[in-house]
């Protein structure tokens, strides 16, 4: 039901007047397939610039079947005739789709069943890759927030799973449990991104939270959400590729 893969492509025609990479942009490279449910990282590294037949990542999270599907067809099709793509004024084309999740750490795929037997933990590790900020109201906040962090993705969570009993166990959690989980340690630091022509502060970093104060029965959806969080990203410009995490 979720899947998160990578897709790597190479530049085969360099703009040498702007080789910029663009991380956090609105366009992305499944832009003409409509608005699917997925969450992109627009370009997986350290360079500032693209380089000429080097080949780059980009990660991609597929939140409903019909997404996967329709992604999944383009990029057989992309591969196989050697499309070439214009993704931020380069030219690219697609060399690779890895599924095969001892590849890569970014590549999962979870259902129904995966998420029924899930162990549940009190101990939560998790690692911001990407800037992550959370708002509330007008505000915007640089701290790793439980109540933040959990508020945006049981909203997701609730919206995407069908009825039954997964989706009943975090129906069922009170909106005030969520401050129940408790930040055991984090090591963080502040990183300036900028997004939609404006700069904000994110954080990335590493934190542990704690949820052994929260009763028994609500455990369960709460590593639901921590864990479909890994799929979604947390936060605020989700859809841009910031607040991503490993769980």
């Amino acid at each position: 039901m979720l899947y998160s893969f990578l897709v790597r492509f190479k530049v085969i025609e360099l703009n040498k007047e702007n080789r910029k990479i663009e991380r956090f942009k609105e366009k992305n490279i499944f832009k003409n397939l409509g608005n699917l449910d997925l969450v992109l990282s627009n370009v997986l590294t350290r360079d500032r610039e693209y380089s000429l037949n080097k080949s780059y990542f980009i990660r991609v999270s597929c939140l409903t079947l019909e997404a996967r599907q329709k992604i999944g067809s383009y990029l057989i099709k992309a591969q196989a005739f050697g499309e070439e793509i214009d993704f931020q004024n380069q030219k690219i084309v697609f060399e690779e789709t890895i599924l095969n999740e001892q590849k890569s750490s970014y590549t999962r795929k979870i259902d129904l069943e995966d998420f029924l037997n899930l162990q549940v933990k009190d101990i939560i590790n998790i690692r911001f890759l990407s800037p992550t900020m959370f708002k509330f109201g007008d505000e915007y906040y640089i701290e790793p927030n439980p109540y933040l962090y959990l508020l945006k993705t049981s909203k997701k969570f609730i919206e995407l799973f069908p009825e039954g009993d997964i989706k009943g166990e975090v129906l069922g959690i009170p909106k005030y449990i969520f401050k129940s989980v408790k930040v055991k340690s984090a090591d963080i630091k502040t990183k300036d991104v900028r997004v939609k022509d404006r700069k904000y502060k994110g954080f990335v970093g590493e934190v542990v939270f704690d949820l052994s104060s929260i009763e028994d029965k609500f455990k369960k959806g709460i590593n639901y959400l921590f864990y479909f969080s890994y799929f979604t990203g947390v936060g605020e410009f989700t859809e841009l590729g910031l607040g991503q995490v490993k769980i």
